[in-house]
C-alpha cells in the first residue's frame, strides 16, 4: 500500500516539474521572440537562435505522450499557449496566387534556382523549362560547361549570360527577351573589402513599346562556415547586401520596372533582410503560399526545407501574379522559385 502511494505521489510530482518545465521554457521562448523583435541581432547566438526561431518550438513535440494522462491539466494548458505563440508567429501563408494582371501589360514568367552542381544534372533545368516555360531564368552555383553542351537551351533562349568576362562565377542568365544592357556589380576601386568575387549580374530587357525590365540576379556570400575559426559570422555578407542595395536604390527611386531574384543567403528574420527589401515588395509575402521556405537538406526539402533564403523581389510597376516554391528533390539543396508577373 506504502509502495502504491508513493509511485502514485512520484507520478503527481513527476507532472508538476514537467509542467514547471514546459511553463518556464514557453515564456523564456516569448521573452526571446519580443527581444528579438525589438531589437534584433545581427551578429552571435542570439542572432543565429533568431534565424532558427520557429525550431525553439519543437521540444514542445515531446510533450505530446503526456497530454492524454492524469494530472497534467497545467501541462496542456501550457503546451497549448506555445501553440497559439507560434501560430501566431509563424503560420504558413494560405495565398492563392490569384492576383490581377495589369492592364494591357505583358506577363512573364521567371525561375531561378541555386543549381549547385554541374553538366550531369542538366536533364532537371530541360524538364523545368518544358514545365514551366519560363521566359526568364537565373541560375547560381552552375556549371558553365555545362551551358555550353546545352546547345538546344541557348537555341530557347537566344539571349543569355555567362561565362567570364559575361557573368560573376557560376551565374547564368537566360533569356527569351532582347539583352539591352547588362554588368556586374563590383568595387569601384577594384578591392574586395566588400566583395570577395563578382556576386550581381544585372540586365536590361526590352519589354517591346518602349518598355524595360532591369533584372538583377543575386547570390551574396553565405554566413555560414566562410570565415575561418567562425560558424556564423553575417559581417561581410550584411556588407555585400547594402552594397547591393545601394546599387539598387537609383533604379528604385525613379520607379523602374525591377525584378530581383536569386540565393540572398539571408533569411527574412534578420536584419540583413530589411536592407535587401527595402523600396521592394517581396513577392512570396504578396501571393506567395506555404512557408516560402527553399533551403534545407537534399532529399528532404520536398517534405520540409529548413529556411527561406531564395528569393524574387519587385518594384511596385511589376505586379506579381503567383509565386511556386517546387521542392522536388533534383540534387541542390535549394528549392525550385517560379513566379509569374505582369509588367
Amino acid at each position: 500500500m506504502a509502495d502504491n502511494w508513493f509511485v502514485h505521489l512520484w507520478q503527481k510530482q513527476r507532472f508538476k516539474v514537467l509542467t514547471i518545465g514546459a511553463s518556464l521554457y514557453v515564456l523564456l521562448v516569448l521573452i526571446f521572440l519580443i527581444s528579438h523583435a525589438i531589437a534584433p541581432q545581427r551578429v552571435g547566438l542570439l542572432a543565429l537562435a533568431g534565424i532558427f526561431a520557429p525550431y525553439l518550438f519543437a521540444p514542445l513535440a515531446l510533450l505530446v505522450p503526456f497530454l492524454f494522462l492524469r494530472f497534467t491539466a497545467l501541462l496542456r494548458i501550457a503546451f497549448a499557449i506555445g501553440v497559439i505563440l507560434f501560430s501566431l508567429c509563424f503560420s504558413p501563408r494560405l495565398g492563392t496566387g490569384s492576383a490581377q494582371s495589369i492592364e494591357g501589360g505583358r506577363t512573364i514568367t521567371a525561375m531561378t534556382w541555386n543549381f549547385l552542381g554541374d553538366n550531369t544534372r542538366g536533364g532537371y533545368v530541360r524538364q523545368l523549362i518544358n514545365t514551366h516555360h519560363p521566359d526568364l531564368i537565373a541560375l547560381q552555383e552552375a556549371d558553365w560547361n555545362g551551358i555550353d553542351e546545352a546547345q538546344d537551351i541557348l537555341r530557347q533562349y537566344p539571349y543569355h549570360l555567362y561565362g567570364s568576362g559575361e557573368a560573376p562565377p557560376g551565374e547564368v542568365l537566360l533569356s527569351t527577351l532582347p539583352i539591352l544592357d547588362h554588368g556586374q556589380v563590383t568595387a569601384p576601386d577594384g578591392s574586395r573589402s566588400v566583395w570577395d568575387i563578382p556576386r550581381i549580374l544585372w540586365a536590361r530587357l526590352d519589354l517591346g513599346h518602349g518598355q524595360t525590365l532591369l533584372v538583377v540576379n543575386a547570390h551574396p556570400i553565405s554566413s555560414i562556415n566562410t570565415v575561418y575559426g567562425c560558424l556564423f559570422c553575417p559581417q561581410r555578407r550584411d556588407s555585400q547586401v547594402k552594397a547591393l542595395h545601394q546599387f539598387l536604390q537609383p533604379f528604385i527611386q525613379h520607379g523602374e520596372r525591377l525584378l530581383m531574384l536569386g540565393d540572398m543567403n539571408t533569411t527574412d528574420r534578420e536584419p540583413a533582410y530589411q536592407d535587401l527589401s527595402a523600396g521592394l515588395q517581396d513577392t512570396h509575402l504578396l501571393v506567395g503560399k506555404g512557408s516560402g521556405h527553399s533551403w534545407g537538406i537534399r532529399g528532404l526539402n520536398q517534405y520540409w526545407a529548413f529556411l527561406r533564403i531564395d528569393y524574387m523581389f519587385v518594384t511596385p510597376k511589376v505586379k506579381p501574379l503567383n509565386l511556386d516554391t517546387d521542392c522536388t528533390s533534383r540534387g541542390s539543396d535549394h528549392c525550385v522559385l517560379i513566379g509569374k508577373f505582369s509588367t
